[in-house]
């Protein structure tokens, strides 16, 4: 798009600037502005049963230490999609 100002005797062309591709099965990174990276990460935990019976698994997204918790996490969350608390398994 080219635009011209009176004020200014030429003409300006503006450019529209191109958002990254991001992939929705990639990891998450933790980007915190105004710190340093931490221990902390952003996980995403899925229902472990709804995946095991081929139904819609419900996700959650949660913060974890990786210093206190440097396995696999596990917690139990609701399911919207069966309707009572299932166990959530983090993934990557």
């Amino acid at each position: 798009m080219q635009l011209s100002s009176a004020f200014l005797g030429s003409k300006l062309t503006l450019r529209a600037a191109s958002a990254p591709h991001v992939n929705p099965q990639a990891p998450r990174q933790v980007t915190c502005m105004a710190k340093k990276k931490g221990v902390r990460c952003i996980v995403t935990l899925e229902c472990t049963e709804a995946r095991g019976l081929g139904q819609t698994p419900s996700r959650y997204t949660t913060q974890k230490n990786r210093k206190n918790t440097t396995g696999r996490m596990e917690l139990k969350k609701y399911n919207k999609y069966l309707k009572r608390v299932t166990v959530h398994k983090e993934i990557k």
